[in-house]
């Protein structure tokens, strides 16, 4: 004859057995034969502690059941959708970016920009004229007045000669090549006129 019996109660009926120095198969022995002598003999047998001890293993077992099963449910029901962030129309187009339109130049970009040996002429002469120096080109024109056309090298020496003009921040002598660079310089060159290598007034 064999005998089922469920896992949570072997448990404890093992422990039993062992305190009483019995494999748990003996102690059912004895407990069924015990119960079938008071039976045959019309008494009744006191439960003994360790069926206390097993009712209270029951309750226990089944208070974590309910736990276990609520915790479950719990774990089932369907939880509130997190709102989805909202996603770009794709109709929408992005906002244009305003593209540099100029055309770009090749190579090392130029020092000054455009106009920039006028500005520097022009800020030179204005200098010169805070300081109290006679300008270049006002003795080129004080020059041509006197003596007419005349070449850059005839300028130069009879601007030397006049000796009010002081080149500045240099040492050297006036030369023909700084006439000429002054005549033909954009702020001043209307004021003159070429005509061969001879130098005169614009009229």
């Amino acid at each position: 004859m064999a005998i089922r019996i469920d896992p949570r109660r072997l448990t404890l009926l093992k422990e039993i057995a062992a305190a009483q120095g019995l494999r748990p198969g003996q102690l059912v022995q004895r407990w069924v034969e015990e119960r079938l002598d008071a039976e045959r003999q019309g008494r009744t047998i006191a439960e003994p502690e360790n069926v206390a001890r097993l009712a209270a293993l029951e309750a226990s077992v089944a208070s974590l059941a309910a736990r276990v099963e609520a915790v479950a449910q719990a774990a089932a029901q369907p939880r509130a959708p997190v709102p989805a962030q909202a996603e770009p129309d794709a109709t929408t187009e992005p906002a244009p970016v305003a593209a540099d339109t100029a055309p770009r130049r090749r190579g090392r970009p130029p020092k000054g920009g455009a106009g920039r040996p006028a500005k520097r002429a022009a800020a030179s002469a204005a200098g010169a004229a805070s300081a109290g120096r006679v300008p270049l080109h006002e003795e080129i024109i004080a020059v041509i007045s006197e003596r007419g056309p005349s070449t850059a090298a005839e300028i130069a020496d009879a601007i030397r000669d006049r000796g009010g003009y002081h080149a500045p921040r240099s040492s050297r002598p006036l030369d023909a090549a700084t006439v000429n660079g002054r005549v033909s310089n954009p702020v001043y060159r209307s004021r003159f006129a070429r005509s061969g290598r001879r130098i005169g007034l614009a009229e």
